[in-house]
């Protein structure tokens, strides 16, 4: 029940982005401001938020694991991906790559993990989320460039600056100003409910000819049913149970990733983005039935 509420609340979140849209209180350029602010400030400092506030000593063997088995599996989610999207144009192949294997583990997934599971559960989400932008932002990312070089100098984001400073504060056990924390911490409340509106904005891009296309249905269909179901087997087969697993099944149910996004609209055509606005915003609807019904099988 609790999975349950939280998933409504994030829904209502993108619901006023829609409406705001809707009134033209927001245009295409307030849409673009806030996600920058999202992507440059907000999701940094939730990243930075979840890792640091850890208890002492949970950064142990557990973290790792999870950190390996998330990159891993979210690679072998871009093959399948890959392979299943083979024949289409380049730019196309990659969107629809892209959001079959890549979730909005971040922004909807910490407080999922944290509504069904706890806030420990979210420092392993940290771990996930982690491995996600490095293959985001490398292999994902050569989708669209044909290269890794491009990925490799995206690598170094706010958001993986974030990550990897609350880390070292995290192993040598130092604390910072209260100061700085506590604006860390104000900022950090403000991506979720953001991130949620930019992808209600969203809703409106949806059209009919989209809802046709084959390929949209299949990779929305594979984002929210099939890369869970795949993500709960391979799971289950090594045994992964508590917190790690959940923390990293929890994220592979999330719809579509912002970061096609943000990759879609530097790197490609205008239709590829089109299409991934379009996805990202039909898999977040969708997820309101998804997530919950996924979450009964865990």
């Amino acid at each position: 029940m609790a999975v349950l509420h939280q998933v409504v609340v994030l829904f209502l979140m993108a619901a006023l982005g829609f409406f705001l849209v809707w009134r033209k209180v927001w245009n295409d350029q307030s849409v673009k401001s806030v996600t920058s602010l999202v992507i440059m400030i907000s999701t940094p400092c939730l990243n930075f938020s979840k890792l640091y506030h850890l208890p002492a000593g949970s950064l142990t063997g557990e973290w790792l694991k999870c950190f390996f088995l998330s990159m891993a599996l979210t690679s072998a989610m871009l093959g399948i991906g890959y392979l299943v999207f083979r024949k289409q144009e380049r730019d196309l192949r990659a969107v629809f790559t892209q959001l079959t294997a890549l979730s909005n583990c971040g922004f909807m997934g910490y407080p999922v993990m944290e509504a069904a599971f706890g806030a420990t559960t979210v420092g392993y989400g940290v771990a996930f989320v982690t491995a996600f932008n490095i293959v985001s932002w490398s292999i994902a990312l050569a989708l669209f460039c044909k290269d890794f070089k491009t990925g490799l100098k995206k690598m170094v984001n706010p958001t993986m600056c974030a990550i990897a400073v609350a880390l070292v504060l995290q192993i040598v056990g130092w604390k910072l100003p209260t100061v700085i924390t506590d604006v860390v911490d104000a900022m950090s409340a403000l991506a979720t409910p953001m991130a949620m509106m930019v992808a209600g904005a969203y809703f409106g891009k949806i059209t009919v000819d989209m809802l046709k296309n084959k390929s949209f249905l299949l990779t929305c269909g594979m984002r929210l049913l099939v890369m869970p179901l795949f993500a709960l087997v391979v799971l289950k087969l090594l045994g992964v149970t508590g917190e790690v697993g959940a923390a990293i099944f929890i994220a592979c149910c999330m719809p579509g990733a912002s970061n096609t996004l943000v990759q879609a609209s530097a790197y490609s055509t205008p239709r590829a983005r089109e299409i991934a606005v379009g996805a990202v915003a039909f898999t977040t609807i969708l997820s309101v039935g998804t997530i919950p019904l996924m979450m009964l099988l865990w």
